[in-house]
């Protein structure tokens, strides 16, 4: 997620006027606060901002995929020893 985090903060620097950066914002606050966001916001952003907000999800989702399993590896090699 480091990829899309890095992205969109560059776009935030450079872009502090547009509307979409509170929406970008708030999606990396409610992806790390395991929060709820509103995904109809996301229609509203420029193509811009809505490429790197579906990057930040892509790479989000991915993330938590690969956590998911390592944690089952390891609550499976827990079992196993007992």
């Amino acid at each position: 997620m480091a990829n899309a985090v890095k992205n969109i903060a560059k776009f935030i620097r450079k872009n502090q006027e547009s509307e979409s950066v509170t929406t970008l914002r708030d999606l990396c606050f409610a992806l790390e606060q395991e929060s709820t966001f509103d995904l109809g916001r996301l229609y509203q952003l420029e193509n811009k901002a809505f490429e790197l907000a579906m990057d930040l999800l892509e790479e989000w989702r991915f993330d938590r995929h690969v956590f998911e399993r390592r944690l089952q590896k390891y609550l499976e090699q827990d079992e196993s020893e007992e």
